[in-house]
């Protein structure tokens, strides 16, 4: 037997093996209902008997008593016997088969004892009126419901042997079509061994076989053609000829090879250089312009990561196919390497048309691609730098677009920047300006400082706020805002943010070792948690510090971070509620959509922010902004805290307002941590908190 055939077994054993199951399940199903059903008569019987026999019973005349039991034997076809003790006499009667009747059929015995069903043995005592008492005796036999529990599962086992012969069947004639195929394949490739290019497999049968016959023979056709023209060819040409022709083949694809990029086919840096040259001679001659753009594409590396590189590499393809389609015979389009790509619009009149055809090839860029089989939107930031017959060289253009190429990157991505001469230094200086953030963050330069939250009513420490300072060697301590947004829209932002839970996380684990439970709540930049892999890196960091509950960490993001999707931003912030954490919408009321949001967000917490406090005592406007805030949060059923309460009747008016959790300078200004236990030991709230009251009914 082939392979196909020792199929076979294992299909028949899965199938027996099912069917046991399912026979299982309805043996168990039919006995149930059949023992049911054979109890459940027996027992209206013995009822019917015992109430027919007791006035029978007065009546010393047996005869009618006997009557009146074999009367009942019909009534139950599983009662065996019956018998009848009272007045000092014993009636006996038993079951019969009637005359003619053709014989029962027989149950095996292996199947009763499988089954498991018992005869009935009732024995019932009745009151005779002379005071004494009469015993019926009942005896019923399973025989019948047995009968129908078998005759069931034979009917069922009768079926699934007629199926399981019929797929057996089927499958043998389907696997001798197959084995036919191959034995006429098989034939077919020996004789083409043997050198018969004339040989054919016959088109006819089922549709797999008729398109493995047109393979076939098209590929024998095709073998027979290149021998043909190959010994046509030796026949006209010599061996020298060949080898020249030969050298000649392989001198070309070096050359194509050290001038164009593997992957794509497009011109690489080399070739570009040489053509840049010519261009640039060609538009002095001219007097026309030429523009340099720098692609980049955006988020390349996170596609390149959840795809696999190979999936990275046809995108690639497919950005150089588009690139290749637009050039044309008018522009020249060149892969630098990686994700970056180079096009030269040549012979331009006017910045407005350098504008118009970007324009058009951006949303070209950005139309999907096909990775895996689905659609994959994909967008790219470029850098434009334009050549006006100024004495630049093509190493100067190339560097002005891609200082353009960052700054289309800082505006959002998937956009467009012409390079401005005026702004080159700026850039420059933003750079290194950069750097500098990123030498301070890996030599241990950034610091935490703390700052309290409190219940101002009971005086309560309810948690502590994160702050970023950088300890900075010649300009002190800095605030975030001197350097934070220099990097918001790089990744560094992604790191800064990563060494920030780490610090305060470590830090809680020793408040926690102290006995301070405390809650402390952690900045972070939109860029970074709108990062793809975000709950599984805090994942990650959590695990890092088991001494540390999920639960006690507090998640502080701008609503402004969640604008640009808020289906996406929201399922961020359930996927980590689900860890325990909270989220709390930092600067509430600055948006110009806080409320039409707020409903969409399920964050757990709202902080009124310091603007609206500072000069909600003077100024009407914004203390109807902080009383409508605390009334917003009451009718989602969301914690409400202040900002920069700098004063005690800022506390006092917030309490009367409805709003008990506060922090500020009034309470405390950021602090280093090992300055938080001694001021929490020492802080006592003002009285006039402790005394002061909700007095607005409505908010």
């Amino acid at each position: 037997m082939g392979t196909y055939f020792r199929w076979f077994l294992p299909i028949l054993l899965l199938i027996l093996a099912v069917s046991a199951v399912r026979y299982h399940a309805l043996l168990t199903s039919e006995t149930a209902q059949a023992d049911a059903r054979y109890r459940s008569e027996a027992r209206q019987l013995n009822l019917y008997l015992a109430n027919t026999v007791l006035p029978l019973s007065v009546r010393s005349d047996g005869a009618s008593v006997q009557q009146v039991l074999r009367t009942a034997l019909p009534l139950n076809r599983n009662l065996a016997a019956i018998v009848w003790h009272g007045n000092g006499s014993r009636i006996d009667v038993l079951a019969e088969t009637p005359p003619g009747a053709a014989p029962r059929e027989q149950v095996p015995a292996w199947f009763s004892r499988l089954v498991g069903m018992t005869p009935i043995h009732n024995r019932l005592q009745v009151s005779l009126p002379g005071g004494s008492d009469g015993v019926l005796e009942l005896q019923y036999t399973p025989d019948l419901p047995l009968l129908s529990v078998w005759q069931a599962v034979r009917l069922q086992a009768l079926l699934s042997a007629v199926n399981i012969t019929l797929v057996f069947v089927l499958l043998g004639l389907l696997l001798a079509s197959h084995r036919r195929l191959l034995a006429r394949l098989a034939q077919a490739i020996e004789r083409l061994r043997g050198g018969d290019f004339t040989v054919r497999m016959a088109a006819g049968g089922t549709q797999e076989a008729q398109h493995l016959s047109r393979a076939f023979n098209g590929m024998v056709g095709d073998v027979g053609d290149m021998l043909s023209s190959l010994q046509a060819s030796r026949q006209q040409l010599g061996q020298q000829l060949t080898e020249t022709v030969h050298m000649q083949q392989v001198l070309q694809k070096m050359s194509w090879q050290n001038y164009h990029d593997v992957l794509t086919g497009l011109p690489n840096r080399a070739a570009l250089a040489a053509r840049f040259e010519q261009e640039l001679f060609l538009a002095r001659e001219r007097q026309r312009l030429m523009a340099v753009c720098l692609f980049d594409l955006d988020h390349f590396q996170a596609i390149n990561d959840r795809y696999g590189a190979e999936a990275g590499d046809d995108l690639l393809k497919q950005v150089a196919g588009r690139l290749h389609a637009f050039s044309g015979k008018a522009h020249y389009a060149a892969r630098l390497g990686g994700d970056e790509f180079v096009l030269l619009l040549c012979g331009q009149a006017s910045v407005e048309d350098i504008e118009v055809q970007l324009l058009q090839l951006m949303r070209e860029l950005s139309l999907p691609y096909q990775c895996d089989q689905q659609a994959v939107h994909l967008t790219a930031s470029a850098g434009i730098a334009v050549y006006a017959g100024k004495d630049l060289n093509a190493e100067s253009l190339l560097r002005h677009a891609d200082h353009a190429v960052y700054q289309a990157k800082l505006t959002g991505r998937n956009q467009y920047h012409f390079f401005d001469s005026h702004l080159d230094e700026e850039v420059r200086t933003h750079h290194n300006q950069r750097t500098e953030v990123r030498h301070a963050l890996i030599n241990g330069e950034m610091r935490l400082h703390y700052q309290p939250k409190v219940n101002m009513r009971t005086g309560a420490v309810v948690g502590m706020e994160a702050l970023l300072r950088w300890q900075h060697g010649q300009r002190g301590l800095l605030a975030p805002a001197h350097f934070l947004p220099l990097v918001e829209q790089t990744d560094l932002i992604i790191d800064i943010g990563e060494w920030v839970l780490r610090q305060a996380l470590w830090q809680m684990q020793r408040w926690s070792a102290a006995g301070r439970q405390w809650v402390v709540s952690v900045n972070i930049a939109a860029r970074h948690f709108q990062q793809p892999d975000f709950v599984l890196r805090l994942k990650t960091i959590l695990g890092e510090f088991p001494g540390v509950r999920a639960s006690m960490l507090e998640i502080e993001i701008l609503e402004s971070s969640a604008l640009h999707d808020v289906e996406h931003v929201r399922r961020i912030i359930r996927a980590c509620q689900a860890l325990g954490i909270t989220f709390a919408l930092d600067d509430f009321g600055t948006g110009y959509s806080s409320m039409s949001y707020l409903k969409r967000l399920p964050a757990n917490i709202i902080k009124i922010d310091q603007s609206f406090v500072h000069n909600m005592l003077n100024d009407r406007d914004d203390l109807h902004l902080v009383r409508a805030v605390i009334g917003l949060a009451r009718s989602f059923h969301l914690t409400v805290i202040a900002e920069g309460v700098e004063s005690i009747a800022h506390g006092e008016r917030l309490i009367e307002l409805g709003c008990d959790l506060a922090q500020g300078y009034v309470i405390a200004r950021p602090m280093p941590a090992d300055a938080v236990m001694g001021w929490a030991d020492n802080f006592v709230a003002p009285p006039q908190w402790r005394a002061a009251r909700y007095t607005e009914d409505q908010i």
